[in-house]
């Protein structure tokens, strides 16, 4: 049936207001048609109603929208359209795979894992940007050979004066003019000998100033266990 002669059916039971929404669908749907877009899409079709004044796409989308929905179809039928969204060329191949899908429930379930897996790989990605993994193969036990990745942050996004900022706090100068001392476990300790830094203070520092100029210190292996994902042998 002709998308004119479909309308005139709709309206004769409709409301005025219905009448109203009715006759802007089909406008759309025919401006679509001149301009040569074969997207009859209900997100499409409503997204332009709406700012028009038309129903919104919860409206169209409800069983009360069956009219509006035949409408549209209607026009895609007369002329070759698609009541699917149309998705632009460049994006993503697999999403054309994924349309392809002609059950609903499965489309949705698909696009899903398509999206969680966009989504890992992503924060994949960023971990690798800003980590430095370091395997260690050592023979951990006499009865099994274990090996780990430790996973260390990568402060190489540490700026020059804030890199000098740290070598400053630990430095020879700083600790003379406050009469700062450092002791064996890494505490600073004021004129008075009370820890105003906690036990490995000035090593943790240490190593982020090492990290930060390019060195790889080594850490105790129990601080490597503390981090460490075991590999099988």
């Amino acid at each position: 049936m002709h998308p004119d002669e479909l309308l005139e059916q709709l309206k004769a039971n409709a409301n005025p207001r219905k009448q109203k929404n009715l006759d802007l669908i089909h406008a759309v749907c025919r401006e679509q048609f001149e301009r040569g877009s074969r997207d009859f899409s209900v997100a499409t079709i409503s997204k332009i109603a709406q700012e028009r004044g038309g129903p919104v796409p919860s409206t169209i989308h409800n069983k009360t929208g069956d009219d509006f929905k035949g409408l549209i179809k209607a026009w895609a039928d007369h002329t070759g359209g698609v009541t699917r969204k149309v998705r632009k060329v460049s994006e993503n191949p697999v999403y054309a795979v994924l349309d392809k899908i002609a059950d609903p429930a499965v489309r949705a379930v698909m696009g899903a894992v398509l999206a969680d897996n966009k989504k890992l790989r992503g924060e994949v990605n960023l971990l690798k940007a800003n980590t430095e993994v370091v395997i260690d193969q050592r023979q951990m036990t006499t009865n099994q050979s274990k090996g780990t990745i430790q996973i260390l942050p990568a402060f190489t996004c540490l700026t020059d004066s804030e890199t000098e900022a740290l070598k400053h706090s630990i430095s020879e100068k700083l600790m003379a003019d406050e009469g700062w001392t450092q002791d064996d476990h890494g505490r600073v300790l004021n004129t008075k000998g009370r820890a105003i830094q906690k036990v490995g203070y000035v090593s943790a520092i240490r190593k982020i100033v090492g990290i930060a100029e390019g060195a790889k210190p080594a850490l105790p292996v129990s601080t490597a266990e503390s981090i460490q994902t075991v590999l099988p042998k």
